[in-house]
């Protein structure tokens, strides 16, 4: 196990607890017949709770069901008074059932006056055709007034497999005086294009991680473990995140990053 004080902060400690509360809650829901009024009516009643993991994962368990009927109920409760936290998975929802299948569905949320909205709506494009959907973020990126809706578009546009948006990824991560969170996020997306600077970033920060403070150690770590998982890495065994080996890990990225430096250069 890592050591508190070399390796340890809150969200760790949050989302373990978070994945707890959301695995109860899964065998509760397993004791009724999927898609029975009893099922039914407990994930309604749980979207209610005061707990937000239980409200998400209630919603998000709609969105599993393949039950299209579910979606007037969604959409009644995106229109009401649902805090931002419900914005994300209630639109997830709503594409998983199948509820953007045309231009009319999508496009009050796309181009709301709320700048909120439309950066929330940016998940829209995940349901839609590829085509489409890339058509739709290089669109918001070029055009929307909002330099937080632009920026985000160019992030999903990855997500998508497109570079159509490095120029921006480029000039968002040059910025002086970013948050390490951002850094950290925006080095990963440029690592995921095989850009050099985003590999160059990450295995630089890997190689002073000793000297990081906790926060921002967990931060890179969060990181390297969404590049894992994208590239199909195995991870190290472990039963909790905070149990997971981290020089191994480290180890590990560090010779991937610099397997791909080196094919870059060889190009």
């Amino acid at each position: 196990m890592n050591d508190d004080s070399d390796f340890s902060h809150p969200m760790l400690s949050f989302c373990e607890g978070a994945s707890q509360t959301a695995v109860r809650f899964k065998e509760q829901l397993s004791s009724f017949e999927p898609g029975s009024d009893a099922w039914k009516e407990f994930l309604k009643t749980h979207c209610d709770s005061q707990n937000h993991v239980l409200q998400i994962t209630s919603i998000q368990e709609i969105g599993k069901s393949g039950d299209p009927e579910w979606l007037n109920f969604l959409q009644a409760r995106l229109h009401s008074e649902t805090g931002p936290f419900e914005w994300t998975p209630l639109l997830c929802a709503i594409g998983e059932l199948g509820g953007f299948r045309s231009r009319e569905d999508y496009a009050p949320y796309l181009e709301s006056e709320d700048e909120h909205v439309r950066v929330i709506a940016l998940m829209i494009p995940y349901y839609l055709p590829r085509e489409d959907a890339i058509v739709i973020l290089i669109d918001k990126m070029n055009h929307d007034p909002s330099l937080t809706v632009r920026q985000t578009a160019a992030r999903r546009l990855v997500d998508l497999g497109s570079d159509a948006g490095l120029p921006l990824l480029l000039e968002e991560f040059h910025q002086e005086q970013q948050q390490y969170s951002e850094k950290t996020r925006l080095a990963f997306l440029l690592t995921v294009l095989c850009h050099p600077e985003g590999l160059q970033f990450l295995q630089q920060q890997i190689a002073m991680h000793s000297s990081l403070s906790r926060q921002d150690r967990t931060l890179l770590f969060s990181a390297v473990c969404d590049l894992f998982l994208h590239e199909g890495l195995e991870l190290p065994p472990c039963e909790r995140p905070a149990d997971l080996p981290l020089e191994t890990l480290f180890q590990r990225a560090t010779d991937w990053l610099e397997a791909q430096l080196v094919a870059i250069a060889e190009e």
